[in-house]
């Protein structure tokens, strides 16, 4: 069957080049005379195209619009994930509301969750295309959000400093990365922090706090003004020596059942 129209699904948390992936898909479909439109607030907003009276075409001049420098997305997220959706229906609702709209297939960019959601919708028989997009870079070497994170990352390392030398603090900055520390590994390097606790390396504290006592003294008594300062760059998903995360359990779980941070 050829694709005449296609849905574009953003999923997961806010991160730059959202709608840069909205806008070439857009501007690549059109290309190949093929209509785009945006299903709102993710995959709740999927779940819901029965109800929805209109979608919003994503036309050439509507595109235009979009800035692509900044984070967000035109097209709105859900923290939903289908498979958690109490309807025994749900697969045969989302056919319904798709075909209502003659839409032929998705263009679904988020992380790891999308994925398993993609692979799912799927083996039901939706067509569908997953855009990677993870500000933790755990999915692929490259995808939508990563060089925005690291950048920011960067940029708050560095501006940090200054207040930490201005009162003498020891300044920790938690950063993406439940399970890969490369957005904190690359930020942290990029903006000169004096120490980067990733997962990959379970944390001796002692070691920690050595490097810390010798690097932070001595720059307070290098200092003509006696300040000093010390800048640790932790991933959220940091574990001890033991291997084991670190976490508080009274947290609880997101709504993908993942255990926060």
């Amino acid at each position: 069957m050829d694709i005449q129209k296609i849905g574009i699904i953003t999923s997961g948390g806010d991160c730059g080049g959202l709608n840069a992936v909205v806008k070439g898909t857009s501007q690549m479909a059109t290309q190949k005379q093929i209509q785009t439109f945006a299903i709102p607030n993710g995959y709740a907003g999927l779940y819901n195209l029965l109800d929805t009276e209109d979608l919003v075409e994503l036309t050439p001049r509507r595109i235009d619009s979009f800035s692509i420098g900044l984070a967000g997305s035109e097209a709105g997220h859900s923290r939903v994930k289908i498979s958690k959706i109490k309807d025994p229906n749900k697969y045969q609702r989302i056919k319904d509301g798709l075909a209502k709209f003659g839409i032929d297939a998705l263009v679904i960019s988020g992380g790891d969750d999308t994925g398993s959601v993609v692979a799912d919708l799927d083996s039901h028989g939706i067509r569908c295309v997953h855009a990677p997009k993870t500000m933790d870079l755990d999915l692929m070497p490259y995808s939508v959000g990563g060089d925005s994170t690291i950048n920011r990352i960067a940029f708050f390392v560095s501006e940090l400093k200054t207040t930490g030398r201005t009162h003498n603090r020891v300044m920790i900055i938690e950063v993406f990365g439940r399970y890969a520390g490369h957005t904190a590994f690359r930020g942290g390097i990029a903006g000169e922090a004096d120490c980067i606790l990733i997962p990959e390396i379970p944390v001796d504290w002692e070691e920690v706090y050595r490097h810390l006592k010798k690097v932070y003294i001595k720059r307070i008594c290098e200092s003509d003004i006696r300040a000093g300062t010390y800048t640790i760059v932790v991933a959220e998903g940091l574990k001890n020596a033991n291997g084991e995360p670190i976490y508080d359990e009274s947290a609880g779980t997101d709504t993908f059942g993942h255990k926060k941070l």
